[in-house]
């Protein structure tokens, strides 16, 4: 089944969160599949003849993937008689407040689809079941890296569903004229690189986005440690980093614009005024749609790597609420939703990636290998480098203020001239002020 274009750029907008959005519909519907899979579940209803009710929520799936989700629920509801799932599906934008308002009526659905940074907030009221607990048979089964999105001081809260990482789109056409033969593997090449074509085309190599608090960590700098008890980006390395990406916007490598989102990326890629850019794979098409020349002479490499030697996954997690009154139901129906059968006929229908390891290992994400279209090898690239994925959120209740303050200090440190040192230090302050509350 062939979905258009505009439905699943809203399926990916919520995926990613820092900027991964929209999906393409290429790959849909290439071969027949059984809609909602079975696996190996454990097939228990009610004991008692009565109907147990668990209300299942999701963000922006509706109506492009109605067939799949029902069918999921059909297989559940089949091997658990006794039980019944109710569906509702929530527009992006208004689902924080929703389940904000439904958590101060103690009314939230038993199962609700939530990004990671809400997820976190959530989880830091106390307000989710603890995963690698409730669902402790299943852990084992998914990507170590990407079952700790849903991390919070130690522990995590939800079980991970639908993933994004990066590859590398680059223009053939700059790189000859700049006399680069292969794409940059490392963001330390890429710099190089940056510079030879700078000085050769005029386009811009490595292009950053607002997002340092997820390139720290790719760095192998943690905004804060892992039980989010104390705060661990000012460092000499961090020091050392931020001088280091100073230098290379003073030289005119780093574009202005696009760091404070005046200017999107994909646009300047299609004008030919950048040679590379790291994203989800399912955005690269969004080059052909505005430049289907350049999309024509680009070509897909591997996502680049940082000192951490991992990769930024985006994630849409399960969580269940510590109200729910049937969390044994609750935490079954979550790991059925993302099991390996059902996760692939969703990566089949929606284009995605899945954070279960048997599911990644299907001959599905290996027809790309050879492909001479750049989304379609791009996808193999990013399945291959799942097992080196990782959630970079921050794991703390405040990630989202944290990420600002990150982001916002970097920008004073390359704008303002503000001192590296003095800028990092005023940011660990803050940072520590909000893990304390």
């Amino acid at each position: 089944m062939k979905h258009s274009v505009r439905s699943l750029f809203l399926l990916f907008l919520v995926a990613v969160l820092l900027v991964f959005a929209g999906c393409s519909s290429s790959q849909s519907g290439q071969s027949e599949q059984p809609k909602g899979g079975s696996g190996e579940e454990k097939a228990e209803g009610s004991s008692t003849g009565q109907t147990k009710t668990i209300e299942f929520m999701t963000i922006a799936l509706s109506p492009t993937f109605d067939d799949y989700i029902n069918g999921v629920i059909d297989a559940f509801e089949a091997k658990h008689q006794g039980v019944k799932v109710k569906w509702s599906d929530e527009p992006y934008g208004q689902i924080e407040q929703l389940v904000l308002t439904k958590a101060s009526s103690n009314s939230l659905p038993d199962v609700i689809n939530l990004n990671t940074l809400f997820l976190k907030k959530l989880a830091g009221l106390g307000a989710l079941v603890n995963m690698d607990e409730a669902a402790a048979d299943v852990k084992s089964e998914y990507f170590d890296g990407i079952w700790k999105s849903g991390n919070v001081e130690g522990a995590s809260y939800a079980i991970p569903w639908y993933v994004s990482t990066s590859g590398l789109l680059y223009n053939t056409k700059l790189m000859e004229q700049a006399g680069i033969t292969e794409p940059p593997k490392t963001f330390k090449e890429a710099w190089k690189d940056s510079a030879i074509i700078k000085e050769k085309t005029g386009a811009y190599g490595r292009v950053l986005t607002p997002r340092m608090h997820v390139l720290m960590p790719l760095n192998g700098i943690p905004i804060v440690s892992e039980d989010a008890t104390k705060v661990t980006l000012n460092t000499p390395e961090a020091v050392e980093y931020w001088t280091f990406l100073k230098k290379q916007y003073d030289k005119g490598l780093i574009p202005k614009g696009v760091l404070l989102g005046q200017t999107k990326v994909p646009e300047l890629y299609a004008q030919g005024k950048v040679a590379f850019w790291s994203t989800g794979p399912q955005l690269f098409r969004q080059v052909k749609d505005l430049s289907p020349k350049v999309y024509k002479q680009s070509k897909a490499a591997p996502a680049l790597f940082g000192e951490a030697n991992v990769q930024s996954a985006s994630i849409m997690n399960l969580a269940v609420p510590t109200s729910s009154k049937n969390k044994d139901i609750a935490v079954e129906f979550a790991e059925f939703v993302t099991n390996a059968k059902n996760q692939l006929v969703f990566c089949k229908e929606a284009n995605i990636l899945p954070s279960i390891k048997e599911a990644a290992e299907s001959d599905y994400f290996n027809k790309g290998k050879d492909s001479t279209d750049p989304a379609v090898k791009g996808n193999y690239f990013a399945a291959q480098q799942l097992d080196s994925a990782v959630d970079t959120s921050i794991p703390d209740k405040n990630a989202s203020k944290i990420a600002e303050i990150v982001n916002k200090t970097f920008q004073r440190v390359l704008f303002q001239d503000e001192p590296v040192k003095d800028a990092l230090a005023s940011a660990e302050q803050k940072i520590n002020s909000l893990l304390q509350e």
